[in-house]
Formats: C-alpha cells, structure tokens, sequence
C-alpha cells in the first residue's frame, strides 16, 4: 500500500509535507554523529594517551618546530605536559556525547594550528634538500603517529577536520549523554522525536515533531 502523504499551506501560498528532507533524516536519526563522535573521539584519546606516556619525546616535537619561544621554558613545558590530557578530554566527551560542540571546536583549532605548522617544517626539510620531493618528506610531526610521509598526514588532518565540523554542525543529540541528562530534568532541553535543541518555552517535543505527528495523524489544520 502506497504511503499517504499529508500537505498543508504554510500560510504562504506554499505547500509543505511532513516529509523531512533527506539530510535531516540523516541528522535525526543519531547515527552518523554516532560514528563520527566515536572515531574522531577513539583517535584523540590514543594519540593523547601516546604523548601523554611520553612528554619528553612530545616536548621534542614541539621545540621542533619553533612556534613557541625557548626562553623561558615554562611554554613549552606547559604544552608538553597540558596539550595531551586536553586532547584525551576532548577525545572522551565526543565518545560519551557530552559537551560535544566545546570538544569539535578545541580539536578544530588544534587541527588548524599544527597544520600549517607541518607544511612549514616539511619546506624547511624541502630548502635543505633541494633534491627532494614533496611527496618523499616523512618525519616525526609529534601527533603521537610515529614517522610518516607528510602529504598523507595533511590529507589525514584534513579529514579529521572535516569530521570535527560535521560535528559541529549536528544538530540531534541521540545517543548523547547530554540527552540522558536532560531527560531527567524537570524541564528536558532536547526533543524526545528528533533529539535537537529545543526552543525557549517548548517542552518534550520541538515545532517540527509536533506539525510532523499532526500531518500523519491527518489532522493538518490543527497545526498553527
């Protein structure tokens, strides 16, 4: 049996359905931020657990690439010793679904800022050697990694930064402990249909859910 379609006027002359688009589908149903939290979470956690084992070795890499004065050393210390438990924290709110936006943006920057930082170090390697190529630079960015050939490594950066802002951008919080949390307040903050961020003064269920449940039950008109 074909589905039955509800439409009703926006008031506009337009006709809308309660169809949601396809990406908002994609959205509500939780499951690619899923994937996307748990990959992106998994790997900053080992990468920081890899630096935090071995500051030393981590504080080498950091000097290596000049962005911070030498003198005094408590700059570099500090990023030696704070940059890997900040990357393992952030690794585990996208993993548990909490603070997650906080967590996207902070591994954002730090993807901005070592990546420059990277193609720097491998033109230096470039003016030293005038015989190499590019695609032959490979060393020791510090990522906790170990060596690797550089172009792979911006690609991989880059990709890990495209996932940080689909992240970002997500709006349902499904499978979040941020969501769990609400749901036990006396006012929850997410909807209980699609799982993003209510607005001031609704409760349980967004516009969106509620116009959506009233065109499938073919009562349209009792929308406003």
């Amino acid at each position: 049996m074909e589905e039955e379609r509800h439409a009703y006027s926006d008031g506009a002359g337009r006709e809308m359905t309660d169809r949601p688009s396809f990406i908002r589908r994609v959205d509500e149903s939780g499951i690619l931020l899923l994937v996307l939290r748990l990959f992106l979470g998994i790997y900053f956690v080992r990468t920081g657990i890899v630096k935090a084992l071995d500051p030393v070795e981590f504080l080498k890499g950091v000097r290596m690439y000049g962005l911070l004065p030498e003198s005094p050393a408590i700059y570099l210390n500090l990023t030696a010793v704070v940059l890997p438990w900040l990357e393992i924290v952030c690794g585990i709110a996208l993993v548990l679904g909490t603070r997650i936006r906080g967590a996207a943006v902070q591994i954002g920057v730090m993807l901005v800022v070592f990546m420059p930082a990277i193609s720097l170090r491998a033109m230096e390697m470039l003016q030293a050697n005038p015989g190499l190529s590019f695609f032959d630079v490979q060393f020791d960015c510090g990522c906790g990694t170990g060596v690797e050939i550089i172009w792979i490594k911006l690609l991989k950066n880059t990709g890990l930064l495209v996932l940080a802002l689909l992240i970002l951008v997500a709006r349902s919080r499904r499978f979040c402990l941020d969501r769990w949390f609400d749901r036990r307040r006396a006012t929850p903050r997410y909807c209980r249909g699609c799982g993003y961020l209510l607005p001031a003064g609704s409760v349980d269920f967004c516009d969106a859910c509620r116009e959506r449940s009233a065109c499938s039950a073919g009562t349209p008109d009792a929308v406003t």
